[in-house]
């Protein structure tokens, strides 16, 4: 008897350990994360330099940062250009507007960086390096 007992609380433990950890937690709340995403990519205007982002920070144009729907705040995501394989690090810090349909916006500098600030759009392909805490 005190060995089923003795099993049952082992096998608990073990169960609580895998399900209880944060890895877990944060994989079973986002499980797209890990993916590759691919879709169209934007940038903020001038006009958005020194407002506030959903996060709280004020948003700055010459910043690496970006806005993702369901990305958690403080994400790290590597970003690539598909037409011209330019990529960038950037930080989740905002939100895009509620009627915008497009994947990603990023600040000017990222554009910059992955060469559509003429364009003002393009093909990108998103990988999660590392999720926020929020």
């Amino acid at each position: 008897m005190k060995k089923r007992q003795w099993l049952a609380q082992i096998s608990l433990m073990i169960l609580l350990t895998l399900f209880g950890s944060e890895t877990f937690a944060k994989t079973a709340k986002h499980p797209v994360m890990t993916d590759k995403k691919v879709g169209v990519a934007s940038y903020f205007n001038d006009k958005f330099h020194g407002q506030r982002t959903a996060s709280g920070e004020r948003y700055d144009k010459n910043a690496l940062t970006a806005a993702h729907a369901n990305l958690p705040f403080g994400t790290m995501i590597k970003v690539v250009n598909l037409k011209n394989h330019h990529s960038v690090n950037l930080r989740v810090n905002s939100r895009p507007h509620a009627k915008n349909k497009r994947m990603l916006d990023v600040s000017k500098q990222a554009a910059k960086q992955l060469g559509f600030l003429r364009s003002g759009l393009a093909k990108v392909e998103i990988i999660v390096l590392q999720l926020g805490n929020a």
